[in-house]
């Protein structure tokens, strides 16, 4: 699973792993934030790379160095070279970041635009599958080989996506270009996509309510919920079933956007998902039971991600085609910048006042991301005239 708010690690393991080394919830934050300060660094830069050279070849090149930095993390121990791992998965995380999805609309927009609804929900039902699968799998890894196990399983699935990938079709126009004028088209296109998501005032508000989510999520993320469970009595292994349990929740709200057609109706669709699931964030209050906050977990993530695929039209259907990538991009280095602050905040309040109060403070700070997506008027599209 991929972009927006979805690791591509396996989230549960990954911070097991950490945690099992002795790192506090605050040594994590710091060491989880340097991924997205990478990212930040590279973000835009490869974006605009990837729309002047080609999204297909910059996400296969992505792939690879990411299936590298999974395999550094099972080699490495040291906290200070796991800060140079997530320092080079952040910056080869930025070759498909913002490209991959920028290639699949291009070649949507050119075949069929209708498809557009029917394809983000169907990849996210067939990712989910596929991660409910893993969960399985990693339960039994993990309980039979151990926790490290799970990064060369990490580096395979980079691997096997990228020889897919090599076979996938493009729709794009390769532009002669050399190395003298590269930077020039890259800065170029750099300040037009910034300009514009600047001056364009839904694109705006979603970025601004992105970066607030983001924030909040970032104090409901492992770092709160896997301290919690464990508190509660969970065992190592078990947070395999519980990632195939969230995934299967995931995968299963992807119905839910497909029932309703939220087509033209995106942003009122995403207002309920992220209130409702921010409201039942409040009953882990009263959760003293695995099963209990089990079942405020996977009903939140149903609530929150069921408008995933209309979040992600809403987003693409006013961008042109040639800022795609690049404007992906400026999301994306906005998301960095809120987990780079985040973070470490959300890992020194669980350790000064606990995991449940970090998932709490996540409902607060989620409020202020609705009221910014109430504020989006689809009528004004260029910023100033509220």
């Amino acid at each position: 699973a991929e972009g927006g708010f979805i690791r591509r690690i396996n989230p549960w393991g990954g911070e097991l792993h950490f945690s099992n080394l002795g790192l506090s919830a605050v040594q994590m934050g710091v060491l989880i934030a340097i991924w997205p300060l990478s990212s930040l660094l590279f973000e835009i830069p490869t974006g605009a790379i990837a729309d002047i050279y080609g999204r297909k070849t910059s996400v296969l090149i992505g792939y690879i160095l990411e299936g590298l930095a999974m395999l550094s993390f099972f080699i490495f121990k040291d906290y200070y070279l796991m800060l140079f791992s997530f320092a080079f998965l952040g910056f080869a995380q930025t070759f498909s970041s913002g490209s991959k999805e920028a290639w699949i609309v291009d070649l949507i927009k050119k075949k069929n635009n209708e498809l557009m609804h029917s394809y983000f929900s169907k990849t996210f039902v067939l990712g989910n599958f596929g991660l409910i699968v893993s969960g399985l799998l990693g339960a039994f890894a993990v309980k039979s080989f151990g926790l490290s196990s799970i990064w060369i399983a990490a580096f395979f699935s980079f691997i096997i996506s990228g020889l897919f990938l090599l076979f996938a079709g493009e729709h794009f126009a390769k532009r002669k270009v050399n190395i003298s004028n590269s930077f020039k088209k890259i800065r170029s296109q750099i300040k037009e996509s910034l300009k514009y998501s600047y001056s364009h005032h839904v694109l705006f508000y979603f970025l601004i309510a992105t970066f607030v989510m983001v924030f909040a999520l970032n104090f409901q993320t492992n770092l709160s919920w896997i301290p919690l469970l464990k508190e509660l009595g969970m065992q190592e292994h078990q947070f395999g079933y519980l990632w195939t349990a969230i995934s299967a929740s995931v995968m299963l709200s992807q119905v839910l956007p497909m029932a309703i057609s939220p087509k033209g109706r995106e942003r009122k669709f995403i207002i309920f998902g992220i209130a409702i699931s921010s409201a039942i964030l409040i009953f882990v209050a009263f959760a003293n039971n695995i099963f209990f906050a089990m079942g405020v977990l996977l009903l939140s993530n149903f609530f929150f991600f069921a408008v995933r695929p209309a979040e992600r039209v809403y987003f693409h259907k006013f961008i042109p085609s040639k800022l795609r990538a690049t404007i992906g991009s400026v999301e994306s280095m906005l998301i960095s910048i809120a987990s780079i602050v985040s973070l470490p905040i959300a890992g020194a309040f669980i350790d000064k006042f606990g995991a449940r109060y970090a998932i709490l403070a996540s409902v607060a700070l989620m409020i202020p991301a609705v009221i910014l997506y109430l504020r989006i008027r689809e009528d004004l599209l260029v910023r100033g005239f509220l």
